[in-house]
C-alpha cells in the first residue's frame, strides 16, 4: 500500500510517518522541512492550497492520512483566513484530488475542538458540536466536507483529545499544556494553573493516536467519525502535582485568573473505538517522565 500523510513535519505526523514507513510505501508533505534525519528524504514540501501540487502527490497513493492543519487556537483568532485556508480549503483540495485520481481511503484527522463546551460528560460523537473558535469551526467544516464526499471515497474521521509526546515543542506560544509545565518545572520554576485547577483534559499519547491510526486504515468505516482518547479525566491541578513530584522540586503551583472560553471538562467516550479493537495504553505518569527524562537529556 501507498500511503501520504499530510503535516508530515507536525507532532503527530511525524510519529505516524515513521510508523506507517517501516510497513507501507509512505510519503509525507508539508510546509515545513522535516525536522529529523531518518526520513527527511520521505517528506515533500509544498502547500495544500494549491490544487494543482496536490492533485499531483495524490496520484497513484491508495490512501491519505490528512494531519496537516494550522492548530492554533490564538491564531485562528488573530487571523481566521489564514486558519480556514488551511484547514478547509487544503482538505478541500486534497478530497477533491483524491475522488478525481481514484485514491482508496482517506483519514481526517479532526479535534476534539469541534464540541465546544460539552453539554455532558463523556463525550461520545453524537455530541452536540458547537465550536467555540474558529479553529474549531474549519475542523468542523472539514468533517462536514468528508462526509459528503463519502460516496465517492472512503473518509473515515478521527477526533483525538489532548495529545502529547516528547515532540511537544516547549518554545512554541500554542504549546499546549504539559510542555508548559515541564519547561517551567526544567528551570524550577512553578507551573502556572490558570483558575483553580480542577478542570479536567483527556491526556493521551501520540503513540495511542498512531496505534488509532493504524486501526481505521484497516476497519474504519466510510463516513464515520470516531474519538482517540483515553476515556479518563485529569485535572489541571493534578497534572502539576504529577510533573512536581517527578521533578522533585518543592515548590507550590501558582494560580492566576481564569482564561476566557476555558472549558471545564472535557473527557472522551472511546466505545466505538474500543469496538474496533482500540485499547489506549497511555500511563500518564510513566509516559511524562519519560518526556522530562528525555528534556532533561536534551538539555
Amino acid at each position: 500500500m501507498k500511503i501520504l500523510v499530510t503535516g508530515a513535519s507536525g507532532q503527530i505526523g511525524s510519529y505516524v510517518l515513521e510508523r506507517f514507513s517501516d510497513k507501507h510505501e509512505t510519503i509525507g508533505v508539508d510546509l515545513k522541512p522535516y525536522p529529523f534525519k531518518d526520513l527527511k528524504d520521505a517528506v515533500i514540501q509544498g502547500d495544500l492550497r494549491n490544487y494543482d501540487f496536490v492533485r499531483g502527490i495524490v496520484r497513484d497513493v491508495d490512501a491519505v492520512i490528512h494531519l496537516a492543519a494550522q492548530v492554533s487556537v490564538e491564531r485562528s483568532w488573530n487571523d481566521p483566513i489564514y486558519d480556514a485556508e488551511n484547514n478547509i480549503i487544503a482538505t478541500i483540495n486534497l478530497l477533491k484530488a483524491c475522488a478525481d485520481v481514484g485514491v482508496g481511503k482517506f483519514i481526517y484527522i479532526s479535534s476534539a475542538a469541534v464540541y465546544g463546551n460539552p453539554r455532558y460528560v463523556p463525550i461520545d460523537e453524537e455530541h452536540p458540536k458547537n465550536p467555540i473558535s474558529p479553529y474549531g469551526v474549519s475542523k468542523l467544516a472539514g468533517e462536514y466536507y468528508c462526509k459528503v464526499f463519502s460516496d465517492k471515497i472512503c473518509t473515515v474521521i478521527v477526533r483525538p483529545f489532548n495529545v502529547f509526546s516528547a515532540r511537544m515543542d516547549p518554545n512554541n506560544p500554542y504549546s499546549g499544556v504539559i510542555a508548559k509545565f515541564i519547561f517551567r518545572v526544567k528551570q524550577k520554576l512553578p507551573p502556572i494553573i490558570y483558575g483553580d485547577g480542577r478542570q479536567t483534559r483527556d491526556f493521551i499519547h501520540v503513540k495511542d493516536v498512531v496505534n488509532f491510526t493504524e486501526v481505521v486504515l484497516k476497519k474504519g468505516k466510510s463516513g464515520e467519525t470516531y474519538n482517540v482518547g483515553t476515556g479518563r479525566e485529569t485535572s489541571i491541578i493534578e497534572l502539576a502535582e504529577i510533573i512536581l513530584e517527578i521533578a522533585k522540586i518543592n515548590v507550590k503551583p501558582i494560580f492566576d485568573k481564569p482564561r476566557r472560553g476555558d472549558i471545564r471538562r472535557s473527557f472522551a467516550d472511546i466505545s466505538k473505538a474500543r469496538k474496533l479493537g482500540f485499547k489506549p495504553k497511555t500511563d500518564l505518569r510513566k509516559d511524562l517522565k519519560e518526556i522530562f527524562e528525555m528534556w532533561e537529556d536534551e538539555g
